[in-house]
């Protein structure tokens, strides 16, 4: 059985906001960081993470975000998007023949961001 989910209000982000966190394989670092969202007036878009927490294969998860990770046992890294950026934007993740690296390719029918690059 998956790991129970965080539950929480879910604000859409009103600008692109990325957090980066390294989260030693605990499920404690995991769920302050994103109950440290709360607090905030909108929650990022993305959050990156290095060393996520793993329960039986599976990664925990955040009301109002879809997660991605490479698809192995016990992911080195993983992100979790807001469920508004992604309806937004289109998101693919690519990942790399190892378990610790992951990329996030993000498109849209509009301009990206302020810059011309879609």
């Amino acid at each position: 059985m998956p790991p129970p989910s965080c539950q929480g209000p879910a604000p859409a982000p009103a600008f692109l906001s990325i957090i980066q966190h390294n989260c030693h394989g605990s499920w404690n670092v995991f769920l302050s960081l994103f109950e440290s969202f709360k607090e905030a007036t909108t929650y990022p878009s993305i959050v990156l993470l290095q060393d996520p927490p793993v329960n039986k294969a599976h990664l925990p998860s955040f009301n109002g975000f879809k997660s991605f990770f490479p698809p192995v046992r016990k992911p080195g890294v993983a992100a979790y998007v807001h469920m508004s950026f992604l309806s937004n934007y289109t998101v693919l993740p690519r990942f790399k023949e190892v378990d610790d690296v992951l990329t996030l390719d993000i498109s849209s029918d509009e301009p990206l961001f302020g810059t011309h690059f879609h």
